[in-house]
């Protein structure tokens, strides 16, 4: 019988208990306004995304979730490769006033600074999938 790596079984019992743990998501992409009515996408209007970071158009919000009260995620998939966007998502969190530099590991960025202990903006492509994945998640300082 084959075994699963110790790490592998971790990482998925930690995957149920924060998905089964007072997390607060959006996984049908999409958001409503303040009369109730839908809009696709709807990651414009997300309150905790710092200043100035716009998302590609068309894209689809995938996952929208805080867990506890310092950390949000956000997974949106698009249609073409994001890489463009990351020297103006720089340029936007440099502006801002954050501490931003360039992740060989995933294309993206990892940024701090004012109230975010730690950012990173990652971009991923699934095997066997034609559109690309952006996910931003931040931890905020505690008070």
């Amino acid at each position: 019988m084959k075994q699963l790596p110790l790490a592998k079984i971790a990482s998925v019992a930690a995957l149920l208990l924060l998905s089964a743990c007072g997390t607060d998501a959006d996984t049908d992409g999409i958001a409503s306004d303040d009369n109730g009515s839908a809009i696709a996408g709807g990651s414009q209007d997300i309150e905790w995304l710092p200043a100035g970071l716009v998302l590609p158009e068309p894209h689809t919000v995938l996952q929208n979730s805080s867990i506890g009260t310092r950390t949000q995620l956000l997974q949106v998939s698009v249609p073409d490769d994001p890489s463009g966007q990351v020297p103006a998502w720089k340029a936007a969190l440099e502006t801002a006033g954050y501490t931003v530099a360039e992740s060989a590991a995933n294309g993206g960025l990892r940024f701090n600074g004012l109230d975010v202990e730690s950012g990173q903006i990652a971009i991923s492509t699934h095997q066997g999938a034609d559109d690309y994945m952006i996910q931003i998640d931040i931890s905020r300082q505690t008070q």
